[in-house]
C-alpha cells in the first residue's frame, strides 16, 4: 500500500547506471583492465559492480547514519532521500570510489540523473513508485555523457560547501557532479592507469563517434580539473566535506 500523505512530499531521487555494462559482461577484452584476483571471466562486470556497489553502501549507510532510501538491480542502483546534501555527498563517493577506488582496475564508469518531485521509496519493502522516479529514469536515458547530471529544478537548493561538487558543463550547460575535484587534494595513483584506459577507448572507437565522444568528453573533463584554480574557498570547503 502507497500511504497518500507520504506520496505527496517532494523528495529528492537519483537513478544512476553503469555506461555500457551489457557490452562489458559480454566482451572479453573487457578483462584487461581487472585485478587477476576477478580470475578473468566473463561474470566479472557482475562482480565488481554488485560487489562494490554493496560494499560501498554499506559502508556510507552505516556510517553516515543517514535517511537514504538504496536499491539496486543490476547495475543500476536508485538513492532517494528526504534532504539533498546527504544525497549529493553520496552520489560523489559513489562515482568517485566506483573509478578510482576499489574498483578501479575494472575503470567503472557511471551515468545518472538527479532530480526531485513525488515518490515513494522503500527499500525494506523493494518499492519505488512516483512521477520523479519515472523523472530521474527519463533523464538517465537523455544523459550522453560519463556523469550523474542535475534537474535545473533543484540547481538554487545548492548551497555550500556542497556546491563545489557540482560543476557546469560550458559547452551544453548541463550541471553534473563533480566527482574529480579531490584529485586537486589527494594523490590519486591511478591517475596514469585511468589515462591510458581513456586513450585506449578514443582510439578503439575512432569509428563509432557516438561511443567515442563519451571519452572524448571524459578526457577533457580531466584535463579541467588539472588546470582547475585553487582558492582559499575550495579549500575550506572540501576539508569541512571529508575531514577525517
Amino acid at each position: 500500500m502507497i500511504d497518500k500523505i507520504e506520496y505527496q512530499k517532494e523528495k529528492y531521487i537519483a537513478f544512476v547506471d553503469v555506461l555500457g555494462f551489457s557490452s562489458m559482461v559480454n566482451d572479453f577484452k573487457f578483462n584487461e583492465y581487472y585485478d587477476a584476483k576477478f580470475n578473468l571471466t566473463s561474470q566479472d562486470a557482475f562482480h565488481v559492480v554488485n560487489e562494490y556497489y554493496h560494499k560501498l553502501l554499506l559502508e556510507l549507510y552505516l556510517e553516515q547514519k543517514s535517511d537514504l532510501e538504496i536499491t539496486v538491480i543490476s547495475d543500476c542502483i536508485i538513492v532517494s532521500s528526504k534532504t539533498l546534501e546527504p544525497l549529493i555527498l553520496f552520489l560523489f563517493y559513489l562515482q568517485s570510489n566506483m573509478i578510482y577506488h576499489d574498483a578501479a582496475n575494472a575503470k567503472i564508469l557511471m551515468r545518472g540523473y538527479l532530480t526531485k518531485g513525488r515518490f515513494v521509496h522503500n527499500q525494506k519493502e523493494n518499492l519505488i513508485v512516483g512521477e520523479a522516479y519515472q523523472k530521474a529514469v527519463k533523464g538517465e536515458k537523455e544523459t550522453i555523457f560519463p556523469r550523474i547530471e542535475i534537474d535545473n529544478v533543484i540547481l538554487d537548493e545548492i548551497q555550500a560547501p556542497y556546491d563545489i561538487l557540482i560543476v557546469k558543463d560550458l559547452n551544453d550547460s548541463k550541471y553534473y557532479v563533480n566527482y574529480l575535484i579531490r584529485e586537486k587534494f589527494v594523490n590519486m595513483c591511478c591517475r596514469i592507469p585511468l589515462e591510458n584506459f581513456i586513450e585506449d577507448k578514443i582510439q578503439k572507437y575512432e569509428t563509432q563517434k557516438n561511443i567515442q565522444s563519451k571519452y572524448i568528453w571524459l578526457k577533457e573533463y580531466h584535463n579541467r580539473i588539472k588546470q582547475y584554480k585553487l582558492t582559499e574557498q575550495d579549500i575550506t570547503k572540501v576539508n569541512f566535506l571529508f575531514q577525517s
